[in-house]
């Protein structure tokens, strides 16, 4: 007997286009301050507009999209005001975490842990600035899943994905004045990591903490040092390099 075709209920149809959309934004393959094409959103998946609404209603919630009236939506900006709101919140989340993860680490867990440091550091020497980003989240994603606290780790791992565009900027090449500057700061990063891996590894709880502050402390910094270099946000929320 044939079957049937599967039918796509419309919830799940606004899941899919909701996840894509997520994670153009989060990787800067959708740009803050870009029009969301509703029409094309729903060619690309193809759907009807209900869905794709569903989708950009869910987004704005979050932050990632902003509602205009009569005018549709648009991509939020980087608002400069939220990332230092974002750096200091994300500092005592990812000291908690931390500190929970080397205290309730498992053997299971720190085998997780090598691996995501080991596949940041491969991103490093093979320059693929895109996967190093990503795996820079893995990793921290990582020791989130060690800290044996379910809502602080969603919590964590919900800034986490905030941070993927902010990451763009301060593991990105083309935001630093040489090439020099910009190998000097991830090897700061890894060896930050490995720091940070080893007091979970030994328990040393009060190691943990100190490392995981001086890893916001020192992407604040970088932040700072990108905006003194003359980037700058543009009305539209983009950063606008010195050479305009």
């Amino acid at each position: 007997m044939k079957q049937k075709p599967k039918t796509v209920r419309r919830g799940d149809s606004a899941t899919r286009v909701f996840e894509g959309l997520r994670a153009d934004i989060l990787a800067m393959r959708l740009m803050p301050g870009a029009m969301v094409d509703e029409a094309a959103i729903a060619r690309q998946y193809d759907v009807s507009r209900t869905p794709v609404r569903e989708a950009v209603n869910r987004l704005a919630t979050e932050g990632l999209v902003s509602l205009l009236p009569n005018k549709g939506s648009q991509v939020s900006a980087l608002d400069l005001s939220k990332i230092k709101d974002y750096l200091e919140a994300m500092d005592l989340v990812q000291r908690a975490v931390t500190v929970l993860a080397a205290r309730r680490r498992s053997a299971r867990h720190l085998e997780t842990i090598r691996a995501a440091r080991d596949a940041f550091e491969d991103c490093m020497r093979s320059d693929n600035q895109e996967e190093l980003v990503l795996r820079n989240r893995d990793l921290h994603a990582a020791i989130s899943q060690a800290c044996g606290n379910e809502l602080l780790s969603s919590t964590y791992d919900r800034y986490l994905d905030v941070g993927l565009r902010v990451a763009r900027f301060t593991l990105s090449r083309i935001t630093y004045e040489t090439q020099q500057v910009y190998e000097q700061f991830l090897r700061v990063v890894a060896d930050e990591h490995r720091q940070m891996v080893t007091a979970i590894e030994t328990g040393d709880e009060v190691t943990a903490e100190k490392v995981a502050h001086l890893h916001t402390v020192n992407t604040r910094l970088r932040f700072n040092e990108f905006l003194a270099e003359g980037y700058a946000p543009r009305r539209d929320g983009v950063f606008e390099s010195p050479a305009g």
